[in-house]
Protein backbone atom coordinates (compact mmCIF):
# COMPACT_ATOMS: atom_id res chain seq x y z
CA UNK A 1 0.00 0.00 0.00
CA UNK A 2 1.30 3.44 -0.89
CA UNK A 3 0.98 6.54 1.24
CA UNK A 4 -2.28 8.50 0.96
CA UNK A 5 -2.15 11.07 -1.81
CA UNK A 6 -4.18 14.25 -2.33
CA UNK A 7 -5.38 14.51 -5.92
CA UNK A 8 -6.66 17.84 -7.24
CA UNK A 9 -9.62 17.45 -9.60
CA UNK A 10 -10.12 20.13 -12.23
CA UNK A 11 -13.75 20.97 -12.95
CA UNK A 12 -15.47 18.80 -15.55
CA UNK A 13 -12.31 16.85 -16.43
CA UNK A 14 -11.56 13.17 -15.93
CA UNK A 15 -8.59 12.90 -13.56
CA UNK A 16 -6.62 9.70 -12.95
CA UNK A 17 -6.68 9.09 -9.19
CA UNK A 18 -5.52 5.47 -8.97
CA UNK A 19 -3.46 3.51 -11.46
CA UNK A 20 -3.00 -0.27 -11.70
CA UNK A 21 -4.93 -1.06 -8.50
CA UNK A 22 -7.20 -3.85 -7.30
CA UNK A 23 -8.14 -2.28 -3.97
CA UNK A 24 -8.10 0.99 -2.09
CA UNK A 25 -10.29 3.78 -0.86
CA UNK A 26 -11.11 7.30 -2.07
CA UNK A 27 -12.10 10.08 0.31
CA UNK A 28 -13.81 13.35 -0.58
CA UNK A 29 -11.70 16.29 0.64
CA UNK A 30 -13.64 19.24 -0.78
CA UNK A 31 -17.37 19.80 -0.20
CA UNK A 32 -17.61 21.68 -3.48
CA UNK A 33 -18.58 20.46 -6.01
CA UNK A 34 -21.79 18.74 -4.99
CA UNK A 35 -21.28 15.96 -7.53
CA UNK A 36 -18.29 13.74 -8.23
CA UNK A 37 -18.42 10.98 -10.85
CA UNK A 38 -16.25 7.87 -10.91
CA UNK A 39 -15.38 5.43 -13.65
CA UNK A 40 -12.59 2.97 -14.37
CA UNK A 41 -10.84 1.29 -17.26
CA UNK A 42 -8.65 -1.78 -17.44
CA UNK A 43 -5.06 -0.76 -16.71
CA UNK A 44 -3.42 0.44 -19.89
CA UNK A 45 -6.68 1.28 -21.69
CA UNK A 46 -7.40 4.82 -22.89
CA UNK A 47 -8.78 7.38 -20.46
CA UNK A 48 -12.54 7.96 -20.52
CA UNK A 49 -13.85 10.59 -22.91
CA UNK A 50 -17.52 10.65 -21.88
CA UNK A 51 -19.76 9.93 -18.88
CA UNK A 52 -21.42 6.77 -20.24
CA UNK A 53 -19.95 4.39 -17.65
CA UNK A 54 -19.68 6.91 -14.79
CA UNK A 55 -21.49 6.62 -11.47
CA UNK A 56 -22.02 9.27 -8.79
CA UNK A 57 -19.75 8.78 -5.75
CA UNK A 58 -19.62 10.23 -2.24
CA UNK A 59 -23.43 10.22 -2.18
CA UNK A 60 -24.41 9.93 1.46
CA UNK A 61 -20.79 9.46 2.51
CA UNK A 62 -17.31 10.84 2.31
CA UNK A 63 -15.51 7.74 1.04
CA UNK A 64 -15.79 4.97 -1.52
CA UNK A 65 -14.10 1.55 -1.70
CA UNK A 66 -12.14 0.43 -4.78
CA UNK A 67 -12.24 -3.32 -5.33
CA UNK A 68 -11.70 -5.28 -8.52
CA UNK A 69 -10.30 -8.72 -9.40
CA UNK A 70 -8.00 -7.39 -12.13
CA UNK A 71 -5.94 -4.19 -12.13
CA UNK A 72 -7.80 -1.02 -13.08
CA UNK A 73 -7.18 2.70 -13.51
CA UNK A 74 -9.73 4.80 -11.57
CA UNK A 75 -10.87 8.24 -12.73
CA UNK A 76 -12.84 10.96 -10.92
CA UNK A 77 -14.66 13.96 -12.42
CA UNK A 78 -15.60 16.94 -10.25
CA UNK A 79 -18.79 18.26 -11.88
CA UNK A 80 -19.25 22.02 -12.14
CA UNK A 81 -16.36 23.09 -9.90
CA UNK A 82 -12.84 22.00 -8.95
CA UNK A 83 -12.49 19.56 -6.06
CA UNK A 84 -10.06 17.19 -4.40
CA UNK A 85 -9.92 13.59 -3.20
CA UNK A 86 -7.50 11.54 -1.14
CA UNK A 87 -6.49 8.17 -2.55
CA UNK A 88 -5.53 5.48 -0.04
CA UNK A 89 -4.03 2.67 -2.10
Amino acid sequence: MTAPARVECAADTWVLVAENVTSGQLHRLEKSPNLYLQTYVDTGDAAPTDDNTAVPVFVGGESVIISNVSAIDVYIKAVGAAGAVRADL
